[in-house]
């Protein structure tokens, strides 16, 4: 069912990863809001899942809305995905960098080959994909009340064993909303924030290996309001707040979506 409010009818807003898991929440929460949205996805495999998140959205802006395949972890990625988004709409007004990937990598036992691997396959994508995205949309951003949300995560603060390339990465994407929340306003006219969620009930975080999965669960306990992951929604909504107009004076924060649990 459509929301009645349609606060972001008009707006178009591209959010990156979306195919699933909390891209696909953010993308339902904008479009209920009236945004149309570009859902990305980076491989083929996923087209499907990127179709019935399209699908799933709300009234009027499911059908402006549009779905873009483009992996952000190579070099051309970002470029493709701007040129669809230039194609299809001839703006943007809110840019969510949420595309990310998430992998243990135990540095005192990995071997060399292991530890390159994963510096590439997380750094490639979280950070190096987050920077070129965002530069190649810049030209396309609203020049009044446009917006741009980092997706972080609480784990760059209070990491858990054995992620520290992972977390390493979330701290550059704070430091990425620090620096352009000083540089980008006044000249693009938005403003910059990171929604950094603690873990986040995910269809991909459920699939985890067994043994992360219990220790994740085992901390649970150490949550003020409830001793339970966040649903994906509930992220969602502190992206979509911030996108309200109402929220222009918000700019270089970092919101943890954590129900209190306590970061270093």
């Amino acid at each position: 069912m459509e929301s009645p409010n349609l606060s972001l009818r008009g707006k178009v807003a591209l959010v990156s990863g979306s195919s699933s898991g909390i891209g696909a929440a953010i993308a339902r929460e904008l479009s209920a809001r009236g945004a149309a949205v570009i859902v990305n996805y980076p491989y083929p495999s996923e087209a499907s899942t990127a179709l019935e998140v399209l699908e799933s959205l709300a009234g009027d802006a499911k059908s402006k809305s549009i779905i873009v395949e483009a992996d952000l972890a190579t070099i051309n990625g970002p470029k493709q995905l701007s040129a669809a988004a230039a194609a299809h709409f001839e703006k943007i007004d809110i840019l969510v960098n949420n595309a990310g990937y998430s992998g243990i990598c135990i540095i005192s036992d990995s071997s060399n080959v292991e530890i390159e691997d994963a510096w590439e396959k997380t750094i490639n994508l979280n950070g190096r994909g987050t920077v070129l995205l965002t530069h190649a949309i810049l030209p396309l951003l609203a020049p009044i009340g446009s917006r741009i949300i980092n997706i972080g995560s609480s784990t760059s603060r209070d990491p858990d064993p054995d992620m520290s390339i992972y977390a390493g990465s979330k701290g550059m994407i704070e430091s990425f909303t620090r620096c352009w929340a000083r540089d980008l306003p006044r000249k693009h006219g938005c403003t910059v924030n990171t929604v950094a969620p603690g873990p986040v009930a995910t269809g991909t975080l459920l699939a985890a290996p067994g043994a992360l999965l219990d220790l994740l669960r085992s901390r649970l306990d150490r949550v003020p309001v409830e001793s339970r992951f966040a649903h994906p929604e509930e992220v969602a909504w502190v992206v979509a707040e911030l996108c309200e107009a109402k929220a222009a004076w918000l700019n270089g924060l970092y919101l943890p979506v954590t129900g209190g649990l306590p970061l270093c």
